[in-house]
C-alpha cells in the first residue's frame, strides 16, 4: 500500500439556519466536532454561510492558526432561495465571499458546498472562479431532494453545462462528493444512504455504534488497499455540526444519537491517524487537484464484500428494506468519458455509463453491453493468452477485465495496440479501450516472471 496517496479530508455543516428542525448556529455541536478532530490531529474545514460566519470567525480563526482548520462557503439553493435567477446566484455568492474573504483572509481555494446542483450553479461558480463545489451523492435517488445516479463518486473535472458529467478535459471546477460511500454495498444493494460514512445513517442503520466501528475500519481499509494503483483516492467524510448537537436551538437527533456519534467519531478518528494517509482539508486538497491533473485523474477500485449486515428497521426498510448478499469482488473505475462495474470471473462490464455526448441530465447514462466471444484462452504455467472479440458495435467507451488468483506470477508480454493496460492487486488486468463501430479483436499475452 502507498498510504500518502489516501487523502483523508473532514468537512462540518458549520451554517446559521432556520428551519423547522433548527435555528442558530450549532455552537455546542461545532465545539465538539472540533474537539474530536483536533485531539488526533485532523483539521476541519467548516462549511459556513453569511449567518455563521460572524459568530464563528474568531472561532475558526483560532483553530486555522492551531490546527489547519479551513472554510468552504454554503451555496444557496438555486430554486429555492434563488428563484432559479443566475444573476441573483451571482450576486449572492459574490457578496458571501466577500464576507468570507474579510473574516477569513488565508482563504484563498474558492470552493461552494450544496446537495442540490444544477448546470447553472456550476456556471456561476465558474464565472466567480471558484474551484470546487462539494455535495456530490454517488448512486443517491431522492434522498434529501438529491438524485444523482449516474455521476462518478471521488473528485472529478465538472462540465458546466452538464454538471453530472465530468469535463471533457481540465475543467475550472473539480466536483466533490459529500461523504464517501462504501462502493461496493451501495452499488449491489443499491442503498448508498446507508452504506456510507455519515455518522447518522450508519448508527441508525446498526451499522456501527459508539463502541463499534469495524464496518468503518473496514471501508477504510478497503480505500486504503486502492492506493497501490492509484495516485491518489479521495476519502472525504462529513458530519453536520448540528447533528452534533441536542440543545433548545437543535434537536435534529436525540440526545443518545448525538453521543453514539461522538464515540464512532473519536475512535475513526484515532484509527485514521494511526494509517499515515494525508489528513488535510478540502481547499488543500482541491488546490493539489488542480495542480497535478490536466484532465479528470481515473479511478480503479478493487472492492469486496463485508461481513456486517444492517438491521431490519424503520429506517432500514424507508426506501423498502436492504440486500442482503454475499455479494462477489468488484472492480469499479471511471475516467472522463465512462464509469465501468465489473464483477469477479466476468470479462466485460455489468455496467457502462458513457459520458461522451450525454445532454440530458436527467439520464442515468447506461449503455447496453455488447457481446464478447473470447476465441483464445491458453493458461500455461509460462504464459497466458486471451483473445477478445467483439461484433459490430455502436462507438462507446468500453473495457474488459481478466481475473486470475494466480496472476502475481505473470507479467504483461503484449497487447493489441490502443488499449491501456492496468494490473489491479494482482487479481485482475483491466483493459481500457473505445468502441469505434467495427469489429474489434485484443490479444492479450502475460509471460511467466523471471
Amino acid at each position: 500500500m502507498k498510504p500518502q496517496n489516501l487523502i483523508y479530508t473532514f468537512v462540518s455543516y458549520a451554517s446559521h439556519y432556520d428551519t423547522p428542525w433548527g435555528h442558530g448556529t450549532a455552537v455546542e455541536g461545532v465545539e465538539r466536532t472540533a474537539r474530536l478532530a483536533h485531539a488526533h490531529g485532523i483539521p476541519v474545514t467548516w462549511i459556513v454561510n453569511r449567518g455563521s460566519i460572524p459568530v464563528l470567525g474568531e472561532q475558526i480563526r483560532q483553530w486555522h492558526e492551531a490546527y489547519g482548520d479551513d472554510i468552504i462557503l454554503q451555496c444557496p439553493f438555486f430554486m429555492e432561495d434563488m428563484g432559479m435567477s443566475k444573476d441573483a446566484l451571482k450576486a449572492r455568492l459574490e457578496a458571501d465571499w466577500n464576507l468570507v474573504k474579510e473574516a477569513f483572509p488565508w482563504a484563498t481555494t474558492k470552493i461552494a458546498g450544496r446537495g442540490k446542483i444544477y448546470n447553472e450553479v456550476i456556471e456561476v461558480l465558474e464565472e466567480l472562479d471558484f474551484q470546487g463545489m462539494w455535495g456530490y451523492c454517488w448512486e443517491q435517488v431522492w434522498w434529501d431532494g438529491i438524485t444523482h445516479k449516474g455521476i462518478p463518486w471521488g473528485s472529478w473535472y465538472v462540465d458546466s453545462h452538464r454538471y453530472k458529467i465530468p469535463h471533457a478535459g481540465k475543467g475550472k471546477v473539480v466536483a466533490c462528493e459529500w461523504t464517501a460511500r462504501d462502493l461496493h454495498l451501495s452499488y449491489h444493494t443499491g442503498s448508498p444512504v446507508i452504506y456510507s460514512t455519515d455518522p447518522n445513517d450508519v448508527l441508525r442503520a446498526g451499522l456501527c455504534t459508539g463502541e463499534e466501528i469495524t464496518y468503518w475500519q473496514m471501508l477504510f481499509d478497503e480505500y486504503l488497499a486502492n492506493t497501490d494503483h492509484n495516485e491518489q483516492v479521495f476519502f472525504l467524510q462529513q458530519q453536520e455540526a448540528h447533528e452534533m448537537e441536542f440543545s433548545d436551538r437543535f434537536q435534529v437527533f436525540p440526545a443518545s444519537h448525538v453521543e453514539a456519534c461522538e464515540g464512532m467519531l473519536d475512535r475513526f478518528f484515532a484509527y485514521v491517524a494511526q494509517c499515515g494517509v494525508t489528513l488535510t482539508t478540502l481547499p488543500k486538497a482541491l488546490a493539489t487537484y488542480h495542480e497535478r491533473n490536466q484532465i479528470t485523474a481515473p479511478s480503479y477500485m478493487l472492492t469486496k464484500d463485508k461481513p456486517i449486515r444492517p438491521e431490519v428497521n424503520d429506517y432500514t426498510m424507508t426506501l423498502g428494506g436492504v440486500a442482503a448478499g454475499p455479494w462477489p469482488d468488484t472492480f469499479f473505475f471511471y475516467d472522463n468519458q465512462c464509469q465501468m462495474v465489473f464483477v469477479k470471473g466476468e470479462c466485460k462490464p455489468r455496467l457502462v455509463r458513457n459520458y461522451v455526448g450525454q445532454w440530458d441530465m436527467q439520464d442515468e447514462f447506461e449503455e447496453k453491453i455488447p457481446p464478447l466471444f473470447i476465441t483464445t484462452y491458453e493458461k500455461t504455467s509460462e504464459r497466458i493468452e486471451l483473445v477478445y472479440e467483439i461484433g459490430n458495435w455502436k462507438p462507446i467507451p468500453f473495457g474488459l477485465t481478466y481475473w486470475d488468483e494466480e496472476l502475481s506470477d505473470y507479467e504483461i508480454e503484449s497487447c493489441s495496440s490502443d488499449v491501456e493496460l492496468k494490473v489491479i492487486k494482482d487479481e485482475l488486468v483491466f483493459l481500457r479501450f473505445n468502441l469505434t463501430g467495427e469489429k474489434r479483436t485484443i490479444r492479450l499475452v502475460l509471460r511467466k516472471k523471471m
